[in-house]
């Protein structure tokens, strides 16, 4: 009779532990994670040019108010295309403008440029700023 109550109680003892190490267990995700979206970022138009579609984009926006040769905030001056430029290769220039990260969302408390417009301003980033 005793070793019936001990093998019992041995049963009953690797059962609970069994159930105590499972309810503590965190179970790992096993579903492949969803597909990174694709850039919206795609240049359809390689001969973007500071004169024919830059140029506007920036005096609307940003060289006929802060950023012109006579007032230049935060020391940006934004109204020649060497001055652009100089700018739009720096990292913080397109973040600003797609109001990403710690930097200042431009144009100052105004909503963001369109997705079509912040895209001609990439292309012609990346085609070298011609």
């Amino acid at each position: 009779m005793k070793a019936v109550s001990k093998l019992i109680y041995v049963c009953l003892s690797g059962a609970l532990i069994l159930v105590a190490c499972k309810a503590g267990k965190t179970k790992v995700a096993t579903t492949t994670p969803a597909p990174v979206a694709a850039t919206t970022n795609v240049c359809t138009n390689t001969a973007y040019t500071y004169d024919n579609d830059i140029k506007s984009i920036i005096d609307n926006n940003c060289a006929k108010t802060c950023h012109s040769a006579s007032n230049h905030a935060s020391g940006i001056n934004l109204s020649t295309h060497e001055l652009v430029k100089e700018e739009a290769l720096k990292s913080r220039f397109m973040q600003s403008l797609k109001h990403e990260g710690w930097i200042s969302p431009m144009p100052k408390k105004s909503p963001k440029l369109s997705d079509s417009t912040l895209n001609v301003l990439s292309c012609w980033i990346e085609n070298g700023c011609k």
